[in-house]
């Protein structure tokens, strides 16, 4: 794209808006992240349905508890049939029913004094009465005396009042009551056909009181169902669940569904739901990173080295969650990693989103979240200090250690039997953590080249005394390579005294005058032995010649492959400096020089370090020319280089406070005070004895 730039007219001034990159990151990670929680909504590893056969043994891959939903439905289903509907007597019934049999009797009088016939009579009762009467029960009623009749009435009334009302009749019960009411019946004084008419006159006005109230059943039904706590089932890792050539039941696919062989339906509606947390984490890390991280959010290659971590480090979750026990998932080799790469404090928060998301992914899994969690934050905690690649490999233990303490407290907690769950998963999750140091060490060298990264570790091998650069600069130039060394004391002591990188401190200082090896002798400390060139050139082209070993050092900086966080210290160690000596030298001769002639190009300190080291190159090369260094006199010394630098202006550009210059200039004293310490001088050891030897007369040998 660069190339084309330069050829096409006016393309080189398309300019992208800097918040395109990190919402392309955004998009991606989003993606990326979704499509990996979204694959157990996918179609299932293990191609079953209820009613086939299984074509192999399935065992559970880890222990899990799940919630039985047929055995919970079942029970949930008896509670509620266990409950008898509500009934509520009904008292227009009743008194219906009384007004039937008030009904009957009445149409009885008024029939037994129609004119007509006893056929006419029978034919009009049979077909007026309200009840059904059989053919005995209408010639009773018409040839009753009329005492009888009224007895036969009061008596039906009774019955029928004191079995409506005392047990009710359910709609199902009108049987019941009808022999219920026999039975009072031949306890009354009556008989004969006086029993008979009464008998008919109940059996046709009893009916259904009791109405089913609907809604209080419904009510009581559905508490019953609430009532009864979901069945859990344990599956233990290694359980077969399925042999070869059973057939799968409902029971079987939800034990399958638990352990993750085989994922629930397709649905939309999953997806969106783990979209949206995924956006939502992604929104909250993102807030994060802007808040207490600016350095970090204003990088894009630190974003993307973030988002790689975390998808990496999830889609390998994704991968073993099902095919090996979950325990020895190494959910913290990215948190370690993101550690080295970035910083521990942005991995501890990272433990958090990978924990909780791994959690999802393993099917909701709560202990493993924990246990994950754990682990991770172990890993991004135990890489404090690194001083080799094998620290990697110690931290990796320890995130084994971690891990198997919390699986044996979580499997104690839950009861399990010490051998083998608890023993055999807490030596996975040690396990985990020697996978841990294995990527992390196999990843990193990759991770840095990749991003162009200058973690800890690279630091440390570029301090390698042996590293090209540094071995030429020995051999070349070994007076710069010697104030380089005393420099680096002081910049790291500093560094480590206010919070900065001492590391990164100490290596920039390594390298930030390599361009001296280019032509060494027109530098004082290399002039050993060798006249002084500058003797017989201009103050003008001395200091051009002595400038341009900040050119040469990033040529030199690019041919040897140094991060750019270390080659930056090249240039910014001078900012723009004036070269002072040959700048006041011109002005004594004379010659009115312009002083931005005599400037360093920069760019002036941005960072704590840069500035550090500008400060301790200084320091170190004016205590270097003091004839008497007392530690006041140092320190006075000191505090004027920190003071001219701020009217300079050279530190405008990094984020030291007036407290870390006052930090800086104490650590400064101490140990320029103690490189610097006056020495007691020591006598001619062959003088001292041969005065003596005269002394005594003995023979001078």
């Amino acid at each position: 794209m660069k190339d084309f730039r330069g050829r096409l007219p006016g393309l080189s001034q398309i300019r992208t808006p800097p918040w395109l990159a990190k919402a392309l990151i955004g998009a991606g990670t989003f993606a990326a992240l979704t499509i990996i929680l979204g694959v157990q909504q996918l179609p299932s590893r293990v191609e079953l349905a209820e009613g086939q056969v299984s074509p192999r043994d399935l065992e559970a891959p880890r222990t899990v508890d799940y919630v039985d939903t047929l055995a919970t439905e079942n029970q949930r289903r008896e509670a509620a049939a266990s409950v008898r509907p509500v009934a509520r007597a009904s008292s227009a019934a009743t008194e219906a029913a009384k007004a039937t049999v008030a009904q009957l009797f009445d149409v009885i009088l008024r029939v037994r004094t129609a004119p007509g016939g006893v056929e006419e009579r029978v034919a009009a009762l049979s077909r007026e009465s309200p009840v059904p009467l059989s053919d005995p029960s209408v010639l009773a009623a018409l040839t009753l005396g009329r005492a009888e009749l009224d007895a036969a009435r009061r008596v039906a009334e009774q019955v029928v009042t004191q079995v409506m009302t005392e047990e009710g009749i359910p709609e199902d019960g009108l049987a019941h009551a009808q022999e219920t009411a026999r039975v009072l019946l031949r306890s009354q004084p009556v008989s004969g056909r006086t029993l008979t008419v009464a008998s008919a006159a109940v059996a046709g006005a009893l009916r259904p009181n009791l109405i089913i109230d609907t809604r209080t059943t419904e009510t009581l039904r559905r508490r019953a169902r609430e009532s009864i706590e979901p069945v859990t089932v344990r599956v233990l890792r290694g359980e077969v669940i399925v042999r070869r050539g059973e057939v799968i039941t409902a029971a079987h696919m939800q034990k399958l569904a638990a352990v993750g062989l085989i994922a629930p339906p397709f649905s939309w509606f999953r997806v969106a739901g783990m979209a949206m947390i995924v956006l939502l984490l992604l929104m909250v890390t993102a807030v994060y990173l802007r808040q207490y991280h600016a350095d970090i959010w204003d990088q894009d290659k630190l974003l993307l080295a973030w988002s790689l971590g975390v998808v990496l480090t999830l889609a390998l979750a994704r991968i073993m969650v099902t095919r090996f026990n979950p325990y020895v998932i190494p959910v913290a080799a990215g948190t370690t990693l993101i550690a080295v790469l970035l910083r521990p404090r942005v991995a501890l928060y990272t433990a958090a989103v990978l924990s909780l998301l791994f959690a999802v992914t393993a099917g909701g899994d709560i202990a493993l979240g924990l246990v994950a969690f754990i682990g991770a934050t172990t890993g991004a905690f135990a890489i404090k200090r690194i001083s080799h690649r094998t620290d990697l490999i110690v931290a990796g233990l320890r995130v084994g250690v971690a891990n198997a303490l919390a699986i044996a407290g979580l499997g104690l907690a839950d009861q399990l039997p010490v051998y083998p769950e608890v023993l055999g998963d807490a030596l996975f999750g040690l396990g985990n953590g020697v996978l841990v140091g294995i990527i992390a060490i196999g990843a990193l060298p990759y991770l840095e080249h990749l991003f162009g990264l200058v973690t800890p570790i690279k630091l440390l091998e570029l301090s390698n005394p042996g590293h090209p650069l540094l071995r030429r600069l020995q051999m070349e130039a070994p007076g710069t390579y010697h104030h380089s060394i005393m420099v680096a004391n002081l910049a790291e002591a500093a560094a480590e005294a206010i919070g900065a990188d001492a590391i990164l401190a100490r290596v920039g200082t390594y390298y930030h005058d390599i361009g001296k090896i280019k032509r060494p002798v027109f530098f004082i400390e290399n002039q050993i032995g060798v006249d002084n060139p500058h003797d017989k050139m201009s103050p003008n082209l001395s200091a051009l010649t002595v400038m341009a070993h900040v050119r040469d050092g990033l040529e030199y900086a690019k041919e040897y492959k140094l991060p750019q966080a270390v080659a930056d210290f090249i240039p910014q160690h001078h900012g723009t400096n004036i070269v002072t000596y040959f700048y006041h030298q011109a002005v004594e001769r004379g010659d009115a020089p312009e002083e931005e002639a005599f400037r360093y190009e920069g760019p002036r300190p941005r960072t704590k370090e840069t500035a550090i080291v500008m400060l301790a190159d200084a320091a170190e090369g004016a205590a270097r020319a003091m004839t008497r260094p007392a530690p006041d006199r140092l320190e006075q010394m000191v505090r004027r280089i920190i003071r001219e630098k701020l009217e300079d202006q050279q530190l405008d550009e990094c984020d030291l406070t007036f407290h870390d210059l006052n930090v800086i200039a104490e650590t400064f004293t101490r140990l320029l005070a103690s490189m610097f310490h006056p020495r007691v001088e020591y006598p001619d050891l062959e003088r001292d004895l041969s005065g003596r030897r005269r002394a005594v007369g003995a023979p001078a040998r």
